[in-house]
This record gives C-alpha cells, sequence and structure tokens, in this order.
C-alpha cells in the first residue's frame, strides 16, 4: 500500500507537522509573555492539525480541501492581530505567519498530485 500512495502526500504531511511544531513552539512563547493566553487552544489545534497530516500521510485525496479551508480560518486572527500591534510586528505574528505559509505550501503540494482515472 506505501508504494501507491504519492511522495507529494508525505511531504505535505511533513510540511504539516513542522508548522505544528512551530505553532506549539510559539504558543509556549507566548504564554511566557502572557499569563492570560489560552494554551488549550494551542495544543487542540495542534491535535487537529496532527490529523490533518496523518490523512495526508495516508494519502486522502480530499484532506487538501480541508487544510486549505482550516488554514484560511486560521489567517483571520493573524490579520486582526496585525492592525493590533503598536510595537511593529511581535515574534508570535511572525511564526504564526509562518506557520500559515506551511500550511499553505502543504495545499499547493498536495494540489500537484495527479487526480486517479
Amino acid at each position: 500500500m506505501d508504494d501507491k500512495i504519492h511522495p507529494n502526500f508525505k511531504l505535505s504531511a511533513y510540511l504539516i507537522f513542522a508548522a505544528i511544531t512551530v505553532d506549539v513552539i510559539s504558543g509556549f512563547i507566548q504564554w511566557g509573555k502572557n499569563p492570560n493566553f489560552d494554551m488549550t487552544v494551542t495544543a487542540e489545534m495542534a491535535l487537529m492539525f496532527m490529523t490533518f497530516g496523518y490523512f495526508a500521510f495516508i494519502g486522502k485525496d480530499w484532506i487538501k480541501w480541508v487544510i486549505l479551508l482550516a488554514t484560511i480560518l486560521t489567517i483571520f486572527p493573524l490579520i486582526a492581530t496585525l492592525n493590533q500591534e503598536a510595537n511593529g510586528i511581535s515574534l508570535f505574528y511572525i511564526s504564526q505567519f509562518f506557520s500559515s505559509l506551511l500550511k499553505f505550501s502543504a495545499f499547493i503540494v498536495l494540489s500537484l498530485v495527479k487526480k486517479k482515472p
């Protein structure tokens, strides 16, 4: 079964797992700076994207649309925080932008897979 899965699915899964790592690290950084930061939301998002990464790893074609939708929905808070930053762009914003870029790259990699006839 492993040889039937296109290599882009595994690459996409690794990109998603890298994005999760960036999210969790930035969550811990934000939690250290702001004790009111809710770490459970970061953990829930990490579990959700780990599930997406698993489905990409096993070669499910429909996961690319779910990843795209989730990535778009996670970009909206970034746009809101950009307007609230008084001292310029923070490390948290940069890490979240990089994470979103990794997730969108996973969608692009999955989009390059040819449909099975």
